[in-house]
C-alpha cells in the first residue's frame, strides 16, 4: 500500500449561520490530517457568516459567497472546484468526531472501495444519539447513513453531481443511483460524522419520505414488503410532524430522549 494521502475534498455549504459555520471550519483546520482541500459555498449570507469565512481564510483553498438555488445545487458549485481523489460534504454545523477520522480512513487499505462510509452521532438541542451505519443492501429502507458520513470517489460524481430539483433528498438518489450501477461500498467501522438534527430533511420528514419512495420506485419495481414499508414510515412521520407543532419543544426533547434512551452518547 502507498504511503502517499489521497487529497480529501472537504465542502462547506452555508447560509447565515455564522456559529454552524465556526464551529464546522474548527473541526475540519483541527483534522490530522496532511492533504486536505477545504472549499466553501456559501449562499448570499448577510449574517455575518461571510466575516467568520474570511477569518479562516487562510485555512481554505476555495470560497465564494453568491445566491444559489439551494443546498444540493450549492454542493454542486463546491463539488465543480473539487480536485481531491474524495470528497466529503460536511455542512455548517456538522463536524467530524474527532481530528484523527481522516487518519483512521485512509491510512487503511480500503482496497477497490468506491464509497465509503461510517457510523454518526445525531445531535439534539439537550442529548446526542450514536447511529449505527446499514448496510448498502438496506438502502430500500432510506439512507444508510448520514451524508456527512460518507467518502465518494470524485470521479464518481464530478460529472453528474447532485439532482437539485430533489431538494429534501438529492442525496440519497445519489447514493442509490450509485449502489444501483454497481459501485462498491465499503464500511469503516468506527464513528465519522456528528450532525445537527434540525437539517431541511429533518425538519421536512413527511415531503423527504415521499420523496425517498419515488427514488427508490424510479430506479425499480418496489416488492409489496417494501412499499408497506414505506406507507407506514410516511405515516409515521406525519405524526412526527404533527407532535412538533403542537407539542412544546420541552416536551418534545423528553419524549425523543426516552425513545433514543439506548443509543445516548454520553459526553
Amino acid at each position: 500500500m502507498s504511503c502517499v494521502k489521497p487529497v480529501i475534498s472537504v465542502i462547506t455549504v452555508v447560509l447565515d449561520n455564522a456559529k454552524g459555520f465556526r464551529q464546522t471550519a474548527q473541526s475540519i483546520i483541527n483534522l490530522q490530517y496532511p492533504s486536505i482541500e477545504f472549499i466553501v459555498i456559501d449562499g448570499g449570507s448577510t449574517d455575518g457568516t461571510v466575516e467568520v469565512i474570511k477569518s479562516h481564510a487562510e485555512h481554505i483553498t476555495y470560497w465564494i459567497s453568491e445566491p444559489d438555488k439551494g443546498i444540493y445545487d450549492a454542493m454542486n458549485k463546491g463539488l465543480a472546484k473539487a480536485t481531491g481523489e474524495w470528497i466529503n460534504f460536511m455542512n455548517a454545523g456538522d463536524v467530524f468526531f474527532d481530528r484523527n477520522v481522516l487518519s483512521t480512513v485512509f491510512t487503511q487499505d480500503v482496497g477497490d472501495a468506491q464509497v465509503l462510509y461510517g457510523d454518526s452521532i445525531a445531535r439534539y438541542p439537550s442529548f446526542q444519539t450514536w447511529r449505527k451505519a446499514l448496510p448498502p443492501e438496506d438502502l430500500w429502507k432510506g439512507m444508510i447513513c448520514c451524508h456527512q458520513a460518507i467518502f465518494l470517489q470524485t470521479n464518481l460524481i464530478k460529472n453528474e453531481g447532485f439532482k437539485p430539483g430533489l431538494y429534501f433528498s438529492a442525496d440519497y438518489e445519489m447514493i442509490v443511483r450509485l449502489y444501483i450501477s454497481g459501485k462498491k461500498f465499503r464500511y469503516i467501522p468506527g464513528t465519522i460524522a456528528v450532525f445537527d438534527t434540525r437539517g431541511s430533511s429533518n425538519l421536512n420528514m413527511v415531503k423527504s419520505a415521499r420523496s425517498n419512495l419515488e427514488i427508490l420506485s424510479a430506479y425499480r419495481t418496489l416488492t409489496r414488503k417494501e412499499k408497506r414499508f414505506h406507507r407506514r414510515f410516511i405515516c409515521r412521520s406525519k405524526l412526527t410532524e404533527c407532535l412538533y407543532r403542537c407539542m412544546p419543544s420541552t416536551l418534545i426533547s423528553s419524549f425523543l430522549k426516552w425513545f433514543y434512551r439506548n443509543q445516548i452518547v454520553h459526553e
